[in-house]
């Protein structure tokens, strides 16, 4: 009603229900990448190295809207995991660039139908044009 303070519903909030909803695709997509020992913000991780292989860890972190210490992170955990080695950028010498392994590259395949079928499993209740309708309005909100 005009003029009368609107009491907040929580449950029909926006925040919390991308929160909850957020929450629900995060912890499916974690249990399904345990096999593979890793998680998703990893999977993300190799996932834009897979497109553009030979980024420093800058440009990773504004590919993914992470911080330089969430990035520093991932990036120690997959050099480790054999999955990425860093290398010595020619253009600084000061900085160094990502490059996917023969190891990594060999799980893209499996990663990646993996992640098509988690999106599949998200999407299943939606039509195609409720979905195109649906991440149009994701992203609105992700580049407000």
């Amino acid at each position: 009603m005009m003029g009368e303070l609107a009491l907040f519903d929580i449950e029909n909030s926006l925040g919390f229900l991308l929160a909850k909803s957020h929450k629900k695709a995060f912890n499916e997509f974690k249990t399904r990448l345990e096999p593979y020992n890793l998680t998703p913000p990893q999977f993300a991780a190799m996932a834009f190295l897979w497109k553009k292989d030979g980024i420093n860890q800058i440009q990773l972190g504004e590919l993914m809207d992470a911080d330089r210490t969430t990035i520093g992170g991932i990036v120690d955990r997959l050099e480790r995991m054999g999955l990425i080695e860093r290398a010595i950028n020619p253009a600084d010498r000061r900085a160094s660039i990502l490059f996917v392994t023969d190891k990594g590259r060999s799980m893209q395949e499996k990663l990646e139908f993996i992640a098509a079928e988690f999106n599949n499993w998200l999407g299943r209740k939606f039509s195609e044009e409720e979905l195109v309708d649906l991440k149009a309005k994701l992203k609105k909100i992700r580049y407000i």
